[in-house]
């Protein structure tokens, strides 16, 4: 059986060792999680398009300079999503509070410990953040989940730009 397949993209602002977040309010039904801004591709969307547009619903940031750094897939036992992922450090604005979500700059040290993160930010952990964050690597990330966001397989690639 084939899952549905998801094609969004996500966002990371990072400066000085924070990086922007969201954090789900209630209704939704990943409530207190954290989360890395971003969403679906639209129609006629490129995903950079994508990846800007995001970042300024969810968190009232104008992103600036993004790099394009990798995928992250996402298996569900039911569904996957697949993400492409830029960053950046050039912004204008600041994190601001919304119906479905709050935003926030965060140590990326204290995010890694919360309880109800969502599993796009193992991209954060010491072994994985090089592919993000140096200039000369781009980054193939595929992690297999429960709905609980348990993680339960981790598949990465590094690669070189040449």
């Amino acid at each position: 059986m084939d899952k549905p397949i998801r094609k969004a993209v996500r966002c990371y602002l990072i400066k000085d060792n924070k990086v922007v977040v969201i954090k789900y309010k209630n209704g939704n039904r990943k409530e207190g999680y954290y989360d890395i801004p971003g969403g679906k591709i639209e129609d006629g969307e490129i995903s950079k398009q994508t990846a800007i547009r995001e970042m300024k619903e969810e968190t009232g940031i104008n992103i600036k300079n993004l790099k394009y750094k990798g995928i992250i897939s996402i298996e569900y036992p039911d569904r996957k999503f697949i993400f492409d992922t830029f960053i950046s450090n050039e912004y204008e604005g600041k994190p601001q509070e919304f119906e479905e979500n709050t935003s926030e700059w965060i140590e990326i040290k204290e995010l890694l410990q919360k309880e109800k993160i969502l599993s796009n930010i193992i991209l954060l952990d010491r072994f994985f953040i090089k592919g993000l964050t140096d200039d000369n690597y781009n980054f193939n990330l595929h992690i297999k989940v429960d709905e609980q966001e348990n993680i339960l397989d981790v598949d990465y690639n590094l690669a070189e730009i040449r």
